[in-house]
């Protein structure tokens, strides 16, 4: 291999070659899913919001139970997530995945409660956030209803609904899926949450809907709260208040936000989804140092 070519992550504070192996067949994320995980943008190899992905990847440690004295502490993380898009010559902004999964041993039942992390990370295209100039084309999927749960509001490695959802989204030519809790109400997408405005009020899923706790999704709210926009969160809401809204929009913390244009018949606007993606990038500079 070329050099420069070769490329890393990181394992419990290690380089290691990516592709080599790292895991027997008894790790427990392999055999249960048992584990969690946090994937953000990073801009001059400065991890966005990163305080938010670390405070909720320790609340969801602690509903999973397991232990923090593996993890190291935010400012460690953020050096070790610098190192790690360096060392695989990423130039432009980088998509960082941290993933935390509880040691192998036992069945079902777990023999510790100690814990293992990685970071993995990838090169973006674009530097900052840029709405979607196309907007997107979106349905529904409901074969398989997200359920409400102690772990829903996390980012868990179980994540049946969102990979059928994703099948289902390319077999019929869509851009994104929304996915339907046990209420038959939708709540979020496969990979983001959900917004819709209707009479200059902001709309969006709750956090018992079974959505998850997005970064962005906070974030989009401070925003509405700091221009004074009404915000209304909802236990989820049907295909036809959907298709009665006037923007509907999905946010992340990789993609920022991202317009919809049509769903089924219904054509929408994106006022708010432009100014949401300046304001930002606008904070994107309140965390650069220098």
């Amino acid at each position: 291999m070329p050099p420069g070519t070769k490329k890393y992550l990181i394992l419990n504070g290690h380089f290691y070659e990516t592709g080599k192996a790292i895991f027997s067949s008894e790790n427990r994320a392999f055999r249960y899913g048992d584990g969690l995980f946090e994937t953000m943008r990073c801009h001059k190899t400065v991890p966005l919001f990163f305080d938010d992905h670390y405070e909720r990847l320790l609340r969801g440690m602690a509903v999973m139970r397991m232990s923090v004295a593996a993890l190291p502490p935010l400012d460690i993380f953020k050096g070790h997530i610098e190192r790690l898009i360096v060392r695989n010559r990423i130039f432009s902004d980088a998509r960082v995945r941290l993933s935390v999964f509880r040691r192998e041993g036992g069945l079902y039942t777990p023999e510790s409660n100690s814990i293992s992390w990685l970071l993995e990370a990838t090169p973006l295209k674009e530097k900052g956030y840029q709405l979607n100039e196309d907007g997107l084309k979106i349905g529904v999927f409901h074969g398989f209803p997200k359920t409400w749960n102690l772990a829903a509001s996390f980012k868990t490695l179980n994540c049946t609904p969102y990979v059928l959802a994703g099948l289902h989204k390319n077999e019929q030519h869509w851009d994104d899926c929304l996915i339907e809790n046990q209420d038959k109400q939708l709540i979020e997408s496969i990979s983001s949450n959900l917004f819709w405005t209707k009479n200059g009020q902001l709309f969006t899923p709750g956090l018992p809907s079974g959505c998850v706790d997005g970064i962005m999704r906070k974030n989009t709210l401070q925003f509405a709260a700091s221009q004074s926009i009404a915000i209304k969160e909802t236990g989820g809401v049907s295909k036809e208040e959907l298709l009665n809204a006037e923007e509907v929009f999905l946010t992340n913390s990789v993609n920022g936000i991202r317009w919809v244009m049509a769903f089924e018949e219904k054509r929408y606007f994106n006022k708010l989804p432009k100014e949401i993606t300046r304001w930002l990038n606008k904070a994107i500079q309140l965390q650069i140092p220098g």
